[in-house]
Formats: structure tokens, C-alpha cells, sequence
């Protein structure tokens, strides 16, 4: 459907007067219109071409003639096949789009260890659809595929993959902001995907067969896409493509030419309102030398503002049901391997639409440095004086035991971290129960239920068993947990001065990795040295 997306997105200026009548002078029309978006030289040399067909017209992109036109190399050769969609105009001023073939091909690239290859099929695949050129993109359009393989080698890796029944339907409207609102949703079943790596090429001259050094197997139930969009400027990005073809073989930009470029990059900001996306897997598995691992669902998901004053863009990662084969490590610490997990973070408080007025405004194709000195200083100094936030997202690890969960941000006030976080477990006693006996059998471990027992202290029983501990780290390097003040400000050192700030140990026993030497580091249980200075923590 991506390949074929591009062609169909350069009917966005084609008008009802196609609907008249469609012959071979509409095919011309038609194809003059097209040669704004691929440029005249591939009409000329019919890498795009435009013939009536019936009551459609047939727009053919041909990828031999393609690689025709290019500058004679070894580096590179492919068979792309031809693609081509029929194209019906319609009364008001849409266009029905359809195809029942996408073509397979093949590619080799030459590299200095040998060479890469990939070849690539689909079957019983079509594309349907209504693209309105008011809005620069379909307002309804579905694509399946019964099959779809691939295959690629290299001196050090193969990969073979395959998806069966997949299936994608999309819709766009208007936004009431401007560009368009839409959504896609794709799914394909049955994925499957080997990787093998080799023994590199040997380098004596020798023939010597690759011998296989590790085989990985890739397979999952169903595979789902899904993305929104609001307020995309698809029409603004295609003037500006219109622009770029238009001026192609240029090597600079006359002044008006690159005001004109401007004004079409500032009339495509903030390019969308709201751009967000997943990618999901389910029943994944994953066979190693290891032995197979497995996680009953997986998700990428991202979330990302437009060009704006203050944006934000956050990302999670989430997989439940997670499986292990018997791995080398202690038989008591496998209760403590993931079965869940979720991640997220981001960004908020995000001004790139001052950045990039300001980079437009002071663009000049005509500079060695398209971007001056004097704006790249001013970029610094202004995110150094007011830089983004992070942000963590509710995040969890789950075992068979407990949970524990993070959420909070991190300013960076003239670049020093200050961060307020909430740390909440559950079930916390069955931890210290589970390496109390494993203790039993490896005595080590005693020195680090020490640590645990303290982590307990410090932290704030909630009605529901839970304990939490709020974490609170200043720019100056001072620290508290649920309040309680746990860590000094660190020592202000003279920039003229070579003084750290760390004193040597006044001994040779002083552990400098244990909390409890550190003179800055308040320990829970220290109540006669530091009674003046700090509470006791929160029960």
C-alpha cells in the first residue's frame, strides 16, 4: 500500500475535468499534472506513464526504466517489477484508486565483504480506495495480501520471513484546524522470520564455506499497525515536494526562489496537531540457542505534538506473559525474571516552533553553512536556559512475587538534574522471605538483605500494603525519601580551584560503596548522630 500511496497523492490537483471524458487527451493532461510531483524527465522517459483504460486511467511506474535513467554502477542492480494502479475520476472532483497486483522483486548490493542480496513476493493482493484531493489523501481505502516473503543474504547473516492474510483499511477527513484527521489499522497473521548468522567471510583467500554460528526463530499469531493522525498538513507537505521537484537540478536558489521555499515551510508548521502510533505482536516467540522465549503480547507505542511552543512526545514499550527456557543462572533467582512490564517516558515542555522559525528565518542555501554561528549559539543558550522535561509514565516490572513501579519527571534547570519520582512495591515482605532462604544456600546474599531491610525503612507503608517511597533530588545534589532528608547538598567546589570536593579516607577500612560510610548519606537506623539533624522516615 506504501508504494502505491505516493502515486496516488499526486492526484491532489487533478480537477473534475478529467471526469468528462476519459481519452488520451486526458491521459496527457493527466500525466502533465503528475510531472509536477516525479518530474518531467520521468514522464519524458515513461518511468511514469499515463494511458486511458477503459473507462480509468492506467498509471504505470516502471522501476526498470527507473534504473535506466540512473548513472551506469556497479554498486547496485535490482528488479523492481512495474507497479500500477487504475485511476477513475469522479464527478465531485475525487478519485476512485484501484490495483490487484503488487509486483515482487529482487536487489543486490555490492560491499567489500560480499555481496547483499534480498528478494521479496506478494500474492492476491489488491488496493481500493477514494482519494480526494482537497484534503491530499484517501478518505476511505482498504489493501490485503494472501502472503507476503521475503528473503535476504549477506556474507554474515540470512533472514527469511513471511505474513500471511493481512489486511489495512484507512480513513481521512478534514480537520477543522486544517490537514487532515486519520487512522490506519493493519494486522497480518502468522508471522515468521529466521535469522542465521554466519562465520565472516574468510579473508586468506580461501573458499572456505560460512559455517553457521547462530540460528534465531522469530514467530508470532498476529502482527497489528495501527497509527492517527490530526491536523496533518498533507497538502502543505506536497507543495512543498512540488517545490523541491521544481528546482531539482538547481545547484542554488536565487533569493526569491529561496523566500518562496520559506513561505511554504512556514505554511506547513506544525506540520500535524498529533501523530501517534503502535505496533503490536501476540503469542511471540522467540526460539535461540538458549532455548525458547516467549511473551503472550508486546507493544511499541508513540505519541508525538507538531511543531509547537510546548510539545511533548512520549514513547512506552509494554509486554505481559513473559517466558523463559532454564538459563544458567541461580535456581532461587528465577522468581525474580519479569513476567510483565511496562516502560514510558517523554518529553514535555518542548518549544521547537521558536527553534525552527528562528532556523528558517536565518536558512541561506547560499552559505557554506546553511545556518549561521550566531543561530546555532542562540539554539544552545536557549534550550540550556530553559531545557525540556522528562517525564515517566506509569512504569512497572512484575515477577511472581511483586511489582515495582516508578512514575514522576526530571527538570534540568541550567543543566542540573532536579527529579521527583514515586516508587511504589508491592508484597515487599515476600521479597526479603525469598532471599532470606535463598541466603541458605549462598551465604553472600545476607550482606544484601541488609540493604533491603533498609530500602523498607525508608520507605512509607500504604493502607494496602504497599510501600512507597517519594524521592526527591534537588539541583543541589540533596535528597529525601517521603520527606525525610537522607543526602546533603553536594560540596560546592571554586570553579578555579583543582579541590573536588572529596575527601580521602581517613582510613584504610572505610568502605566508600556503603551508604552508611557517607558522612552526606542519613541512614534510618543512625538516630543518635543525626536525631538534630532529621526526622525519623515515615512508618
Amino acid at each position: 500500500m506504501r508504494k502505491l500511496f505516493l502515486i496516488s497523492c499526486m492526484l491532489v490537483t487533478t480537477t473534475p475535468v478529467f471526469a468528462q471524458a476519459v481519452d488520451a487527451n486526458g491521459a496527457k493532461a493527466l500525466a502533465e499534472t503528475l510531472s509536477e510531483y516525479v518530474g518531467k524527465k520521468a514522464i519524458e522517459k515513461n518511468i511514469v506513464a499515463v494511458v486511458p483504460d477503459g473507462d480509468n486511467y492506467r498509471i504505470t511506474f516502471s522501476t526498470a526504466k527507473l534504473l535506466e535513467s540512473l548513472s551506469k554502477q556497479d554498486y547496485f542492480k535490482g528488479d523492481f517489477g512495474e507497479y500500477s494502479l487504475l485511476t477513475k475520476p469522479l464527478a465531485d472532483g475525487s478519485w476512485n484508486v484501484s490495483s490487484t497486483a503488487v509486483p515482487g522483486g529482487s536487489a543486490e548490493i555490492a560491499t567489500p565483504t560480499g555481496p547483499e542480496t534480498i528478494q521479496w513476493s506478494v500474492d492476491n493482493a489488491y488496493i481500493t480506495g477514494i482519494f480526494d484531493p482537497k484534503i491530499g489523501a484517501f478518505s476511505k481505502a482498504s489493501f490485503a495480501y494472501g502472503s507476503v516473503k521475503m528473503k535476504s543474504t549477506s556474507p554474515t547473516q540470512d533472514v527469511e520471513a513471511s505474513a500471511n492474510s493481512a489486511k489495512s483499511e484507512m480513513l481521512g477527513t478534514a480537520a477543522p484546524s486544517g490537514g487532515v484527521d486519520f487512522s490506519s489499522n493493519q494486522s497480518a497473521a502468522n508471522f515468521l522470520e529466521t535469522v542465521t548468522v554466519k562465520s565472516p567471510p574468510p579473508t586468506d583467500g580461501s573458499t572456505a564455506a560460512p559455517e553457521e554460528l547462530m540460528k534465531v526463530v522469530l514467530s508470532g499469531g498476529q502482527i497489528g499497525v495501527n497509527a492517527q493522525g490530526k491536523g496533518f498538513r498533507n497538502l502543505e507537505f506536497l507543495d512543498l515536494w512540488k517545490f523541491f521537484i521544481a528546482h531539482a537540478d538547481e545547484s542554488t536558489l536565487k533569493d526569491q526562489q529561496q523566500a518562496d521555499l520559506k513561505t511554504k515551510l512556514l505554511a506547513a508548521l506544525p506540520f500535524w496537531d498529533k501523530l501517534s502510533g503502535a505496533y503490536q505482536f501476540s503469542d511471540l516467540n522467540v526460539e535461540t540457542p538458549l532455548g525458547p522465549f516467549a511473551a503472550k503480547n508486546m507493544s511499541q507505542e508513540v505519541d508525538f505534538d507538531g511543531i509547537s511552543k510546548s510539545g511533548g512526545y512520549h514513547y512506552a514499550l509494554r509486554t505481559n506473559g513473559l517466558k523463559y527456557p532454564t538459563l544458567p543462572i541461580p535456581e532461587w533467582s528465577v522468581q525474580f525474571l519479569p513476567t510483565d512490564m511496562e516502560l514510558g517516558f517523554g518529553t514535555e515542555g518542548v518549544d521547537l516552533d521558536t527553534v525552527v522559525r528562528a532556523a528558517v528565518a536565518d536558512m541561506d542555501l547560499k552559505r557554506e553553512k546553511p545556518f549561521s554561528d550566531e543561530f546555532e549559539a542562540n539554539t544552545a543558550a536557549a534550550f540550556m536556559a530553559n531545557p525540556p522535561k522528562v517525564v515517566i509514565s506509569k512504569s512497572f516490572v512484575r515477577t511472581a512475587d511483586s511489582e515495582l513501579s516508578v512514575e514522576g519527571d526530571v527538570t534540568f534547570a541550567a543543566l542540573k538534574p532536579a527529579s521527583h519520582t514515586t516508587w511504589e512495591m508491592t508484597n515487599f515482605d515476600a521479597i526479603v522471605d525469598r532471599l532470606t532462604k535463598a541466603s541458605e544456600q549462598e551465604p553472600e546474599i545476607k550482606d544484601y538483605i541488609v540493604f533491603v531491610k533498609m530500602a523498607k525503612d525508608f520507605g512509607t507503608q500504604l493502607p494496602n500494603g504497599h510501600i512507597q517511597w517519594i524521592v526527591d533530588q534537588q539541583a543541589d545534589g540533596s535528597m529525601s525519601i517521603n520527606g525525610n532528608p537522607v543526602k546533603g547538598p553536594d560540596p560546592v567546589v571554586d570553579p578555579g580551584s583543582d579541590d573536588t570536593g572529596t575527601a580521602a579516607p581517613d582510613d584504610d577500612t572505610t568502605m566508600p560503596d556503603d551508604p552508611t560510610q557517607d558522612n552526606n548519606v542519613i541512614v534510618p537506623d543512625d538516630e543518635e548522630d543525626n536525631s538534630d539533624t532529621a526526622p525519623a522516615p515515615a512508618q
